[in-house]
């Protein structure tokens, strides 16, 4: 059924039932709705990430479906959180880490009943960084790659629905449909999706007969490819596959590419999956339904919901296959439907007049009948239209009173770079008038440091993405720099933003640490000023009657007779005294084991990332950087952990003051940790500051040696100790691209399962 046709029955059906409800009264359709068992699944809550960026024209499909599937069953749509990873073009580990880092800032409140994956990187994605905010819990992946993933985690039983494609029966048609067809040119793009994508082809086609002339295009751009397809030659045939990204790295929509393919080709295109019919070109082929793929992930979801769970890690859904070809295409290259399977979808099919229009006459008529009904409706509702016009036009003078009072900086802009409207609270925090502001690119007034990350979010948004918690800095008219923190959200061209100001709370939040490190520093030297007289009074004495006593015997051995007696006497109150001495130090070592710390089992992940949280503000106002790279499924370590604390900072703060003069001008801080071995747990600190003096690196830790200007010399010596109590080991190194790296290595709690 033509797309038009079903818009028109979908009107026709509606105004039917709005006559109904006008003439049976809306009680009408009641008795129905009471004899369905009803189960509330309203505050059940789905999470849904799709692999690529937004608009792609199958999650339109894929997320119409979901949408439909589980609205209909009664969970609320405010529920379904939908995250688009955009994973093609920015496929490194560090933007995986902070997508990780946004999405438990953002659902830390939120326990999600089920995760669902579109494609098999947000699947890969979710089982591995997806741990951090999604640790347990049922996943469904639809369109998963062709071979399913081994899957053993019975704590997050896995529904498996692959991408089924049938390329088999796909040349199979096409040899049906053209039999003087001496050739295959398949064409795929240069991502790793588009080359597993085009090396199953290649196994299937292999398999089915060896004897078949294929090519397989290499990675190529993609105005290569369009000057291929181009000079084919007679009785060829072209399978397009899927092209995603071209060998320059630039991204496409892929059924644009099958468009330009096809407005290119001296030859019929074939696909592999039903997005690509319509308006793109291309001929038709076995292809997977999207629709259908998402009604049964829906379905599954909703047993799932209901408390049905898998009873085994893994169950693969496979999906039927259907041959979907276009009416038009076929005529284009002289091809007769008559070849092709009985049971094959002709889109595009030419209807006639009556069977064309007979829902608009059908929908007209309902439509006459039931505008007689809603005329008087109408001159009742007009009244009521004219009251609520006069109060929308109330709440709109309210709006505009609130967003010139608000003290948050709201905004309206383009993507193209420039500020449309700016509220009074903007020429407050910056000093420029509204008119300056928009006079000029808002990028003009961002810091140079900040640029491309404000770069990167425009983007975003003009990719219809939302924008959540970003900072970055804005020139005032005196040259000092603002903190903002921003969230936005797109529509069509315009950006809808708000900003708060944070400079102030960033900078009250460091002077507030700032001071409490300076009481307890104060504290620390007061206990340990009086511990250090009390103890060196008492020690003072038997030190000082041993020297005397030794002096004496010195004397009286060195005379021509000495008396063996008065020897004999000045070594006993030499072992005395020396046994009064011993006293003390074992009243030092007792108070020092009486005051131990208590130990816990700690996550030492856990720890820096606290660490991290207690100096964020104060590192984003030194403009310094720090990238964690923590590794997963770390065994615990037995230890204080406000010791611990003070060594990961003393670290930070050491490698800050490195780079203060760094010729590189880096003001970076990657902590990592890893698990070598099943004994131990490591933790390094790498900076890219001005590096340790190699002839002295040994000496690095000792009390009394400082790195001075930059070093910190007691806190490294104080952090060994820390380190050593807990039977670990400290190191230092220079890396080979400038700076250094502390690494720690701390005995793992044996006794831990993880």
């Amino acid at each position: 059924m033509l797309l038009s046709e079903r818009i028109a029955l979908k009107t026709s059906f509606t105004s039917l039932l709005f006559f109904i409800l006008l003439v049976f009264g809306p009680g009408a359709g009641l008795g129905l709705a009471q004899t369905q068992t009803q189960v509330d699944l309203a505050s059940k809550r789905v999470l849904i990430l799709h692999s690529f960026a937004y608009a792609q024209p199958v999650y339109k499909i894929i997320d119409e479906s979901l949408a439909d599937s589980f609205v209909s069953s009664g969970l609320n749509f405010n529920n379904l959180y939908f995250e688009f990873l955009d994973l093609a073009r920015n496929p490194d580990q560090e933007y995986r880490n902070g997508l990780v880092d946004i999405f438990r800032q953002k659902y830390e409140r939120h326990k999600f009943d089920l995760a669902v994956a579109v494609h098999q990187q947000s699947l890969e994605f979710l089982l591995k960084e997806g741990q951090n905010f999604y640790p347990e819990g049922p996943i469904i992946c639809i369109l998963g790659d062709p071979v399913a993933p081994e899957h053993s985690d019975s704590k997050r039983p896995l529904i498996f629905l692959p991408f089924s494609i049938d390329v088999v029966s796909t040349v199979k048609a096409i040899f049906a449909l053209r039999p003087d067809t001496k050739k295959v040119v398949v064409i795929a793009g240069s991502l790793p999706v588009d080359r597993r994508f085009l090396d199953f082809v290649q196994a299937e086609l292999k398999a089915w007969r060896q004897d078949l002339e294929a090519e397989f295009t290499p990675p190529l751009p993609l105005g290569e490819i369009l000057k291929k397809v181009a000079h084919l030659p007679p009785r060829t045939a072209i399978l397009y596959t899927n092209v995603a990204a071209d060998s320059t790295g630039k991204t496409y929509m892929p059924r644009d590419v099958a468009r330009m393919i096809s407005r290119s080709a001296k030859a019929p295109v074939f696909g592999l999956y039903e997005t690509l019919l319509g308006d793109n070109g291309v001929v038709g082929g076995v292809m997977l339904n999207h629709r259908l793929e998402g009604e049964r992930a829906g379905r599954a979801a909703e047993e799932i919901l209901r408390g049905k769970l898998p009873s085994k890690p893994l169950t693969i859904l496979k999906a039927p296959l259907t041959p979907m070809f276009d009416r038009q295409q076929l005529e284009r290259w002289g091809l007769k439907a008559s070849a092709l399977p009985p049971e094959s979808i002709i889109l595009n099919r030419r209807v006639s007049a009556w069977e064309h229009y007979k829902l608009y006459i059908i929908g007209g008529l309902v439509f006459i009948i039931a505008q007689a009904f809603l005329i008087a409706g109408l001159l009742f509702h007009r009244r009521r239209r004219r009251s609520a016009e006069e109060s929308l036009s109330e709440k709109i003078q309210e709006l505009d009173q609130f967003f010139a009072v608000t003290s948050d900086l709201l905004c309206i802009a383009n993507t193209d770079g420039y500020f449309l409207r700016l509220n009074p609270a903007w020429e407050r925090a910056l000093g420029y008038s509204r008119e300056k502001l928009m006079a000029k690119q808002f990028f003009e007034f961002v810091h140079p440091d900040d640029l491309v990350r404000t770069e990167d979010a425009v983007s975003t948004l003009a990719s219809q993405g939302k924008v959540m918690y970003f900072e970055n800095r804005y020139r005032a008219k005196d040259g000092t720099y603002r903190w903002l923190e921003w969230t936005a959200a797109p529509v069509g061209k315009l950006i809808y933003a708000g900003a708060r100001d944070l400079t102030e709370r960033l900078k009250t939040e460091s002077e507030a640490r700032q001071r409490r490190e300076e009481l307890a520093h104060m504290t620390r030297i007061a206990t340990m000023g009086e511990l250090t007289t009390s103890l060196a009074h008492e020690i003072n004495q038997p030190l000082t009657a041993i020297l005397s006593n030794a002096e004496a015997a010195q004397r009286f051995l060195s005379g021509n007779a000495p008396d063996i007696s008065e020897v004999r006497q000045i070594l006993e109150d030499i072992v005395r005294d020396d046994r009064r001495a011993s006293d003390v130090v074992r009243k030092v070592r007792a108070l020092v084991k009486k005051e131990k710390p208590h130990e816990e089992i700690l996550d030492l992940n856990e720890t820096i990332q606290e660490v991290i949280s207690l100096i964020r503000g104060e590192s984003l106002l030194r403009g310094l950087s720090i990238t964690m790279e923590l590794s997963q499924g770390l065994k615990r370590i037995r230890g204080e952990r406000v010791q611990l604390q003070q060594v990961i900072l003393n670290l930070i703060l050491n490698g800050a003051a490195a780079m203060r003069n760094s010729p590189s001008g880096q003001r970076k801080i990657i902590l990592r940790t890893a698990m070598p071995d099943g004994r131990t747990v490591k933790a390094f600190v790498t900076d890219f500051g001005t590096g340790i003096d190699e002839k002295n690196i040994e000496r690095l830790f000792e009390p009394f040696y400082t790195t001075k200007p930059e070093g910190l010399g007691m806190g490294l010596s104080i952090s060994q100790t820390i380190i050593k109590a807990h039977g670990g080991t400290m190191e230092a190194s220079n890396n080979p691209e400038g700076g250094a790296t502390f690494a720690l290595t701390l005995p793992a709690h044996q006794g831990d399962a993880s």
